[in-house]
């Protein structure tokens, strides 16, 4: 298999992601990290995930300064050099304003856990009260990996941008359910929870996930843009 160059890897995603729906307007970004220099590449900000091209990925240094772009980025991306920063652990970043992730941040909470692959985000999720990271930056635990901003929508972020991407729309399908469910529908049992969690990583869900994201994106894809599916 060909690797593929971190801008290639932003546009992967971008263009999966918008096979779920998750890009059908303007704003979001992806970024990743470049291994050994204090740079990461993001998507620009004036098309949707849905029209996005090799040419709108943006290359910027952790002072947030544009090294090389076509267009211009969003205004709002200072929380992707901030976490770069604060977490070395994190190579790839993800924030979306999908519908159901939207929906979900007006409880200003975590998402329930409903289902099995909602034991992702267990005690692994912070609350934002903004996209600043002067506001993420001190919510922002060692080990979280999806950040809930209220009325506005999520983020996730990943060793890779394979897991960076697979909890993100995870996390969308797991607001989906939190959203839908009634307010009494009972939350998993510990003991359960930390079984199901097992699992999973077993099952190198994430892994897979990824690649169902890859299949979908390469499907979606018309040549122009991603013409995402009607249910996913």
């Amino acid at each position: 298999m060909v690797e593929l160059s971190q801008r290639e890897q932003v546009l992967q995603a971008i263009r999966g992601l918008a096979a779920y729906g998750l890009g059908p307007n303007i704003g979001g970004h992806v970024s990743v990290r470049v291994p050994g220099k204090p740079e990461f590449y993001i998507n620009a900000f004036d098309k949707t995930f849905e029209e996005m091209q090799l040419r709108d990925i943006a290359l910027l240094d952790f002072d947030g300064k544009v090294i090389e772009c076509e267009t211009h980025v969003s205004p709002g991306l200072t929380f992707h050099h901030g976490i770069y920063k604060q977490r070395p652990d994190v190579h790839a970043i993800v924030h979306t304003h999908g519908f159901w992730l939207t929906a979900q941040s007006a409880f200003g909470r975590p998402v329930r856990t409903l289902h099995n692959l909602t034991t992702y985000f267990h005690g692994r999720t912070c609350i934002s009260p903004s996209d600043d990271f002067t506001a993420i930056g001190p919510a922002l635990a060692a080990d979280d990996v999806a950040i809930i901003i209220p009325w506005h929508g999520a983020i996730t972020i990943g060793k890779n941008i394979g897991d960076a991407a697979a909890l993100h729309v995870t996390l969308d399908y797991a607001a989906r359910l939190d959203v839908t469910m009634p307010a009494t529908a009972p939350e998993m049992p510990d003991a359960l929870r930390e079984e199901l969690a097992s699992v999973l990583r077993r099952a190198n869900y994430l892994d897979l996930t990824w690649n169902l994201i890859r299949r979908k994106g390469v499907d979606a894809y018309d040549g122009k843009r991603v013409i995402p599916g009607l249910a996913n």
